[in-house]
This record gives C-alpha cells, sequence and structure tokens, in this order.
C-alpha cells in the first residue's frame, strides 16, 4: 500500500533536506548511521533500504471444470507480474491440461514448471527483467517484424511454401516477446524501482506497451499475407499487381528502416517521407479491379503501412536512453 505526504523542504547547515517519516524507520528498523540507496530517476527520487529484498509475488489458482479459463488465469498472471504461479488441478484432468497447455506454454519467456506432483502444479518465472530490458525486447521485435515483411510477400512473389512457413515460425518468436514486454511494463507500473531500474518514465510505459502492440499485429498482418500462400497462387494472381506488390515490399522495408530510426533515435523529420511512401503503396495497389484473393493481400499490406505509421507517431516524446 502507498501512501502520498507532502513535505517541506528545510536547511541544515549548508544542505537542503527533507524528513522521512517515522512510520517508515520504525518499520524497516532503521537507525541513524546506517545506509540507504537512492534510486535518481528525471522526475522522482526513490528511498530504499540496502538490505531489501526482492518481493516475489505468488498466486494461486484452481481447476473448476474448464480447462481454457484455467489456462487463461495462468496467462493472465504472467501477464500481471508474478513471478510464482501455482495451480490446484486434479489428476484426472492433469493429460488434458498437459496437451492445451502445451499450446501456449512457449509463449510465456521464462515461465518454467519447478514441481508436478500429486494435485499441484508450480511455476515460475526465472528471467531477470534486468537482464531482459524492453527496449532491447523491442528492437528485437522490429528486426522479426521487418523479416517477416519481406519474407511473407517474397513467399507470394516467388510462390516459396517454405518461406511462408518461416512466417509462421517467426509470429511466435513475436508473440513471445510480446508477452514478455506487457508483463515488464505493468511489473514496472506496479513497482516503481523496477521502473527506475529499467530507466523508464511514465510515456516509456505508455509508449513502449502500444509500439510492442503494434509490432505484434504488423507480424499478425504478415502472417496473413503469407497464409495465402499455395500451390500454382502466381497464376491466380494479375502480372502487373505482382509488380505492384513488389515494390510495395521495396517501400514497406524502407518505411520500417525510417520507423526504427523515427522511434529510437527520435529523427522525426523522417516522417514525410513516411508519408510519402504509404500514399504510393495504396496508390500502387489500387488497380480498378481486384480479386478476392489480391483484395485481401491489398488490405494487409494497407494495414502495415497504416501502423507503421502509428509507431512513428510515438517517436514526439524523446526515449530516455
Amino acid at each position: 500500500m502507498s501512501v502520498k505526504e507532502v513535505r517541506t523542504i528545510m536547511k541544515s547547515g549548508g544542505s537542503l533536506v527533507v524528513s522521512i517519516p517515522k512510520e517508515w524507520i520504525e518499520a524497516k528498523k532503521l537507525k541513524q548511521g546506517d545506509n540507504v540507496e537512492l534510486l535518481i530517476m528525471k522526475d522522482a527520487i526513490i528511498l530504499k533500504t540496502l538490505s531489501m529484498e526482492k518481493f516475489e509475488k505468488t498466486t494461486y489458482l484452481k481447476y473448476q471444470r474448464n480447462i481454457d479459463h484455467l489456462i487463461n488465469n495462468v496467462i493472465s498472471a504472467y501477464l500481471l507480474g508474478y513471478d510464482n504461479i501455482i495451480v490446484d488441478i486434479p489428476k484426472t484432468v492433469k493429460d488434458l491440461f498437459d496437451i492445451e497447455f502445451s499450446k501456449v506454454k512457449n509463449k510465456l519467456l521464462g515461465l518454467e514448471v519447478l514441481e508436478y506432483s500429486n494435485n499441484k502444479l508450480v511455476m515460475k518465472i526465472l528471467v531477470d527483467p534486468l537482464g531482459l530490458q524492453p527496449i532491447d525486447v523491442l528492437k528485437r521485435m522490429w528486426q522479426i517484424t521487418k523479416e517477416s515483411i519481406e519474407e511473407s510477400i517474397t513467399s507470394i512473389l516467388e510462390e516459396d511454401l517454405q518461406l511462408a512457413e518461416r512466417v509462421i515460425q517467426k509470429d511466435e518468436e513475436v508473440d513471445k516477446l510480446y508477452f514478455y514486454t506487457v508483463r515488464i511494463l505493468r511489473s514496472s507500473a506496479d513497482d516503481p524501482t523496477l521502473q527506475t531500474r529499467l530507466n523508464l518514465t511514465n510515456i516509456n510505459l505508455l509508449d513502449f506497451r502500444v509500439a510492442a502492440y503494434l509490432l505484434e499485429n504488423i507480424n499478425d498482418r504478415a502472417l496473413e499475407i503469407a497464409s495465402n500462400i499455395s500451390e500454382g497462387i502466381l497464376k491466380m494472381l494479375d502480372k502487373v499487381f505482382l509488380e505492384k506488390l513488389n515494390i510495395s515490399k521495396t517501400l514497406l522495408k524502407d518505411n520500417h528502416d525510417d520507423v526504427y530510426r523515427i522511434f529510437f533515435n527520435n529523427e522525426i523529420e523522417l516522417l514525410y517521407n513516411l508519408l510519402e511512401r504509404i500514399n504510393k503503396i495504396k496508390m500502387e495497389l489500387m488497380l480498378s479491379r481486384l480479386t478476392s484473393r489480391e483484395l485481401r493481400i491489398y488490405e494487409q499490406v494497407s494495414m502495415i503501412a497504416r501502423m507503421q505509421y502509428d509507431l512513428a507517431e510515438l517517436s514526439w516524446i524523446p526515449l530516455t536512453r
């Protein structure tokens, strides 16, 4: 439970000081001469004891006649930042739970099963947020989505089923990084100490959350493009459409490079180039007549371009790192 207080800055000798609440001193069993740690960020200072151990959050879940509901609760606990997840599950549904949970477990980065005996399943998140920080995860998501955009369109242009399969595999990795990012950002919002150690402002928490969401959706759109692949697809698509699609692939790749520079380096002057390319993509693919398959591809390409611009717009607030 957090409590806000307003305290007056006072002068003591040649220094300015602020008194520490007596209740907090007593609760932490501090005395004169003890050392404390100051975590200094842009708009706040956090005071903590040097001996304070990491507080681990634990949640207890129980099977209530629905495996899907239980699995969704496990995912929710992961996203909410719980370190330990203990599940009470009957032996009669253990096998079914294992089958269904195996479909989503790989998306929960760092989640490991420590104990599975009798009616109890004990899981723990072992990944260190300081070792895998949100900004580094976003950069990795950026790289994967760039590859997915290129490979999904190339799979259509070259009728390459193996390339389309690679996009599916990349989507699973992006989902994993997305879930992890949501978990860390939520944990940071709930724990000012973690937020300070990660060097994140409140604006960063909002922007990173939106950026992760948009990147995950861009990769979903690439997956939708790749899902159109089939034997003989080139015969189903107009030659002019394929030429325009190839041009659009280059424009989307250039967009993604510029969005990276805009978002991470705050090179906002590149926004104008981005807008020009988005308009060109619309013009290139908007032919007089499109088949249903061509229209599906066109819609996904257009959505990727739109979300690239949405990502770039986040750059109006400079990053702290």
